[in-house]
């Protein structure tokens, strides 16, 4: 389960537009951000996706991804050119054969960025693979029955697109002032691009006019995913912080990407549902959590040399996570093992907070108010970083300090919890408590 959204210049009030995503995967399901170079590759030669191979482009651009670890494809992503897109699991009432011959949602991110240079061409890139190969693809981690059709927010620096599937069926449009995405079908009859076998499907047809998600929808599963009230919260908390500052900024998109169902100070994990944007899970009625989270901010005056920015956190529960800024044409990254994860516990950003986050769960509150407050100010100088513009140098160095400034801070924070035994002294129920030892059972390591 996921939530994006794009917010043009007509929304932000200002010359910016800004694209954001929580990825919300299986809670052990590791995500890793990963920092490929253009490369060129001989002809003839062919690409291994998750489940089948294709022909390879004899270019692939620079990218920064975060995906799932055991995965080709990505939850999300952004290339040199400033082309960036997220996707999300949809769930229709076409029956998937379950046969894995296909791509996954994931992989036709990395395959679209790696690919193309502007929305529009991802879009026509995405929907062309879709038709040629489809997505009859298990997207889950542990859970192999997990299949899924999927929709996606295909964004750059002057055009955006929300784009949504059923097999090999498919509809977009442009997107015009905000708009979130989350894991049911939204678009009616306003498409304004669709597949020719959508056309020839419909034919005969007659009666009222047609609608995508109401035609296309499995009504069960999108109710359970509880994605209307994810998109209502999305769009709300959007909407209200932009009227109340009188434009939208990254701040504020951090800051939605952060909010739960009901006000932070009194949240806890255990009570947590599927309501919210930033996802804790607790079970079977809350199987995912917010495993990492994107946002990118272009500058769309005339004058900027400088206009894209990049921002992951690396880590899952972006309400406890520092945004950290990354820099095409950078090589620091390239191949970090900091930054890249596994099945198995190892000292990796991602792992390293989990070991906080973990804690969290049986103590929000107190660890929350011992790890947000050493991150505030971390944030705020990344943030008015984020208004320079930086030499390949600076850029070089600004984002591996952040990165050892974030991994620095959960070694201190994390001792700290242990010394006050803070995350494993506060009683919670039963069904979570098991839950949550389980999960780290199968890591093969105690969470201390």
């Amino acid at each position: 389960m996921c939530d994006t959204s794009l917010a043009t210049e007509k929304f932000t009030s200002t010359q910016k537009r800004i694209f954001a995503k929580n990825s919300d995967r299986e809670p052990n399901e590791a995500q890793s951000i990963v920092h490929l170079p253009r490369m060129e590759h001989g002809k003839g030669s062919s690409v291994g996706t998750t489940y089948i191979e294709i022909p390879q482009n004899p270019i692939t651009y620079e990218v920064f991804l975060s995906k799932p670890f055991h995965m080709w494809g990505a939850e999300m992503g952004v290339n040199e050119f400033g082309l960036c897109i997220g996707n999300e699991a949809v769930f229709t009432n076409l029956k998937i054969k379950k046969q894995n011959n296909g791509l996954t949602g994931m992989d036709l991110i990395r395959l679209a960025l790696e690919r193309c240079k502007s929305a529009k061409d991802g879009l026509f890139l995405i929907t062309e693979l879709l038709e040629t190969y489809g997505q009859d693809t298990c997207g889950g981690y542990e859970n192999r029955s997990f299949f899924y059709h999927n929709s996606f927010i295909i964004a750059d620096r002057t055009d955006g697109y929300v784009l949504e599937t059923a097999d090999r069926y498919w509809v977009a449009k442009k997107i015009d002032s905000f708009y979130a995405i989350s894991n049911g079908l939204t678009i009616g009859s306003d498409f304004e691009y669709s597949s020719s076998n959508l056309i020839d499907k419909l034919k005969g047809k007659q009666g009222k006019e047609f609608s995508f998600k109401n035609y296309f929808s499995d009504h069960f599963y999108t109710y359970m995913s509880h994605c209307k009230d994810r998109r209502t919260l999305h769009q709300k908390t959007a909407e209200n912080s932009e009227k109340e500052n009188a434009n939208y900024t990254i701040k504020q998109s951090m800051d939605t990407l952060k909010t739960h169902a009901i006000e932070t100070d009194e949240f806890e994990p255990s009570s947590s549902s599927m309501k919210s944007l930033c996802l804790h899970a607790t079970g079977p009625t809350t199987p995912n959590q917010t495993n990492g989270s994107l946002i990118v901010e272009w500058d769309t005056s005339e004058t900027n040399q400088d206009p894209l920015r990049v921002f992951y956190t690396g880590t899952s529960t972006p309400c406890l996570s520092l945004f950290k800024p990354f820099f095409f044409g950078t090589k620091n990254f390239i191949n970090s093992s900091s930054l890249i994860s596994d099945a198995t516990y190892s000292e990796t950003l991602w792992w390293l907070h989990e070991s906080i986050a973990r804690k969290s769960n049986f103590d929000y509150q107190s660890v929350r108010s011992i790890l947000v407050p050493a991150l505030t100010g971390l944030q705020e100088s990344i943030l008015n970083m984020s208004k320079e513009n930086l030499t390949l140098q600076k850029k070089e160095e600004t984002q591996w300090r952040f990165l050892k400034d974030h991994v620095n801070i959960l070694k201190k924070i994390d001792e700290e919890l242990l010394q006050v035994k803070i995350g494993r002294s506060r009683w919670q129920n039963p069904l979570f408590q098991i839950y949550w030892s389980g999960q780290n059972r199968k890591l093969g390591i105690p969470f201390s």
